[in-house]
């Protein structure tokens, strides 16, 4: 293993570009020893394997906050809500917590919820359309999937402007990366805020229960059991900063990608019909989760390797997802690829395959079919590009577009 010159997860300069580092690891050994004290992993079989194996690999989310935040992290109040998160429990816990939103996350709230999301994503460009332009990031990426999980969790439109910015504030959060004090505190105010929010609202709820995702939360059974209130406020918490974060990326980085790809950009504006095949591609090509971490439980092997239990892990998904041993020219966006054999790690993999990932295609195909049919000279001003400074949760601060 090279330990020489160690790879270091907070370099400022990931967050624009971490491809060139990603092919460099991948080419120095099978892992590496970060600056943070973590072992990462860069290949797709090497991180598909901690993904899918939720005995050896585990979030053991205690642990995990205590290196990144110090041993009286259990003190903050972001923990106390975000360890009871289904997307970072393990085992028993998870799965029991998996069937619990599941069931409450169906098929029916996607085809209901299409309508709306199709008028949103129109006024929201009609809108930059009047004014000859917009910043795609801060008038759609954001407000688009805050107000579909909105409308989902049955949060009312004009609530948003109220709460919709505490949860930006909790988007460092979803990272494993320290924080500064500062971003900490902001991460403290807005968890409580929230929780303070769906807590009203759960109250209501469970007197006058409606059709919206959230009320199904909080009248969700499984052989008799039920969230507690804690891990639904929690969850729904989740469910409203996840449910628009990467999303808000993954937009982002999508339309950054074909202003890069003018040749891929053009065959989408005459082929709107391949968008949803495109949404694939456009994630493997710049995913906004990056990477993931894992507590290893037992003695694993990767490569010729041996890591010891109780060791840190960082998988990351975007380097994985360009692996040259997957993916033939993976640093070219080819609307051609055939995922059939070997899908894109983009929503995780095993028991913690993302829950909302039909959501999130439907986000994609309905942002990019409005944008191109109904706005077809759409131009992305390259020079206002600029990327946000969190090198996990991958995406940019400012894509200036004009008509």
């Amino acid at each position: 293993m090279n330990n020489t010159n160690l790879f270091n997860p907070l370099d400022p300069a990931l967050a624009v570009n971490p491809y060139p580092t990603y092919a460099a690891l991948r080419k120095q050994d099978r892992i590496q020893m970060s600056a943070i004290g973590a072992y990462v992993l860069t290949h797709y079989e090497d991180v598909k394997q901690m993904l899918n194996d939720g005995a050896t690999f585990q979030h053991q989310y205690v642990a995990q906050q205590k290196q990144r935040t110090g041993e009286n992290v259990e003190d903050e109040p972001y923990f106390d809500y975000f360890r009871r998160m289904i997307f970072v429990s393990d085992g028993e816990d998870h799965r029991r917590l998996r069937k619990l939103v599941a069931k409450a996350f169906t098929p029916q709230q996607l085809t209901d919820l299409r309508h709306k999301a199709q008028i949103f994503a129109t006024e929201l460009y009609a809108e930059g359309a009047r004014q000859g332009g917009m910043d795609f990031v801060s008038e759609f990426a954001f407000p688009f999937p805050l107000k579909v999980i909105g409308t989902m969790l049955g949060i009312p439109d004009a609530d948003h402007a109220e709460i919709g910015g505490y949860a930006t504030a909790l988007n460092p959060v979803l990272e494993f990366l320290p924080m500064s004090p500062e971003v900490l505190a902001k991460a403290n105010q807005a968890v409580e805020v929230l929780a303070e929010y769906f807590t009203k609202m759960a109250e209501e709820r469970r007197k006058h229960p409606t059709g919206d995702l959230f009320s199904a939360l909080v009248h969700a059974t499984e052989d008799g059991d039920t969230l507690t209130n804690e891990e639904l406020i929690a969850n729904a918490i989740l469910l409203y900063v996840a449910g628009h974060e990467t999303t808000a990326g993954g937009t982002s980085l999508a339309l950054y990608a074909l202003h890069k790809n003018p040749d891929q950009f053009n065959f989408l504006k005459r082929n709107p019909d391949s968008i949803p095949g495109a949404i694939d591609e456009l994630l493997r090509y710049d995913t906004p989760g990056q990477g993931t971490g894992r507590v290893v439980m037992q003695t694993v092997s990767i490569g010729d390797h041996t890591i010891e239990p109780g060791n840190f892990v960082l998988g990351y998904i975007g380097a994985a997802n360009r692996d040259p041993e997957i993916y033939d020219a993976p640093d070219a966006l080819n609307f051609q690829r055939d995922f059939t054999k070997t899908r894109p790690l983009t929503f995780g993999g095993g028991g913690h395959l993302c829950v909302g990932r039909n959501l999130a295609r439907q986000e994609f195909e309905i942002a990019f079919t409005t944008l191109l049919t109904e706005h077809p000279s759409v131009r992305v001003q390259g020079d206002g590009c600029a990327f946000r400074d969190t090198p996990l949760m991958r995406g940019l601060k400012a894509l200036p577009i004009e008509w």
